[in-house]
This record gives structure tokens, C-alpha cells and sequence, in this order.
């Protein structure tokens, strides 16, 4: 997902550090895979998600790394489990969006991808620029991707969502202060505005944590490990 985060395309923020799925990949060594691309490598309560995204996630992940960059056995299985990993983790939460009733329409996809400074030519959006940076960059189809896209905004939108609901009482900034105060915290110095928002901060990470390690906890992922053999050398 560099090449996202390069051109602010990709908007899932450090918070999903928090999400955990509990889950052991094991791969081995060597890599390489076997059976139709439509074949499922993992399934995530049931939604199947097919070994020609995983390979197309892997060898991008792969392409990004910096120039020079030689991963030891242990870092490709590291990538591997983090391609896979996040691919789960996409699953799951294009579910939630869908059980808050947030939809992304077609239109706010097309205009995302506009804005991409990598898929213009003089200000504005090229499809041949776009078509080889799919081929050659992201190794992607258009419909994969624009999904991949679809559900970043979309969980944008429920992240957007749940963090509108978090407030912090009179209560709390008096009994923050008080502790700030009496433990010597520099905090204690700094005006009700500065400490509502360190403190909104903090309560919305707490937030996110319970709620993304809850989902995890109750995630039941299957994966297909016959898929991507390990061969010891």
C-alpha cells in the first residue's frame, strides 16, 4: 500500500495496529502458488477473498520496497503474513460499513482517483497514465483496485462515523486535571481547550481499541494455506 500512501489516495490511519485478528499463517520458506486465481486463500465469515488479489498484493508489496532492499527468508514470510493480514482486515471492515448502511457510489470512486496526482497529465485525469500505473505499479485490475479504493473510503466513513460519537464531559476535563495537578503533570498547565482535545485524542484511541480488538476477537477467518506452499531449501 505505499504507493497509496504516497499519493494520499490510502486512508486507513495507524489505529489498525489495534485491530488484531488472531490467526497463525505459518508459511514456509520458498514460496509459490497453485490453483485458479478465483480460488479462495482466506475466508472471513464466509466472504471469500480470491488468490489472484492475494499474489497481486504480495508482488506489489514486494515492488515498493526500497531500491537495493534483499528480504531473508523471514522478511518475505513477514510480507506475506502482512499482505494477508491486511486483506482479512478489509474484509472485515467492508462488512461493518455495510451493517452502518455507509455506502461509497461510483461517482465519489471516479472522483478519488482523479485527484490522484500519479493518474494526471496536465492537471487532469489521464487513462493511459492510470492504466499503466495498474499494470506496472499496483498490479491490479481496474475493478480491483477501484473496490480496494471503494472500501478505503468506506471505512473512512465509519471511522468518521464513530469518532463523531465520542465526547468528553465537564466531568472528565475537571477529573483529568485534578489528577494532572496532583501527580505534577505538565498538563496541568495547559488551557481547557488544549486538554478537552489531548483527551478526546486519547479517548477515541481507547475507543478504537476495544472496538477493533472485539471485532477481531469474534472474526472467524479460515485460511487456505494449500495455496501458497513452502518449500525448505
Amino acid at each position: 500500500m505505499n504507493f497509496l500512501r504516497k499519493y494520499q489516495i490510502h486512508i486507513l490511519t495507524g489505529l489498525l495496529s489495534f485491530f488484531l485478528i488472531y490467526i497463525a499463517l505459518g508459511f514456509g520458506g520458498s514460496f509459490f502458488t497453485k490453483g485458479a486465481p478465483t480460488d479462495p486463500v482466506a475466508e472471513v465469515d464466509g466472504a471469500k477473498i480470491p488468490l489472484r488479489l492475494f499474489y497481486a498484493r504480495y508482488s506489489r508489496a514486494l515492488d515498493q520496497l526500497k531500491p537495493g532492499t534483499t528480504l531473508d527468508e523471514a522478511g518475505r514470510t513477514q510480507k506475506r503474513d502482512e499482505v494477508l493480514r491486511d486483506l482479512i482486515q478489509s474484509v472485515v471492515f467492508d462488512k461493518q460499513a455495510k451493517q452502518y448502511g455507509i455506502l461509497v457510489p461510483d461517482q465519489q470512486v471516479i472522483s478519488s482517483l482523479a485527484q490522484v496526482p500519479a493518474f494526471q497529465e496536465k492537471g487532469a485525469f489521464s487513462p493511459q497514465l492510470y492504466g499503466r500505473a495498474l499494470q506496472y505499479q499496483l498490479k491490479s485490475t481496474p475493478e480491483d483496485f477501484e473496490e480496494e479504493q471503494r472500501g478505503s473510503i468506506a471505512f473512512f466513513k465509519l471511522r468518521y462515523l464513530i469518532q463523531s460519537c465520542v465526547k468528553v464531559t465537564d466531568k472528565e476535563l475537571a477529573m483529568d486535571r485534578a489528577y494532572a495537578q496532583s501527580v505534577k503533570n505538565p498538563d496541568a498547565k495547559k488551557t481547557d481547550a488544549d486538554l478537552h482535545d489531548q483527551l478526546w485524542q486519547e479517548k477515541t484511541i481507547w475507543i478504537f481499541n476495544q472496538w477493533f480488538t472485539q471485532i477481531g476477537q469474534r472474526t472467524r477467518v479460515k485460511t487456505h494455506l494449500d495455496l501458497i506452499e513452502g518449500v525448505a531449501k
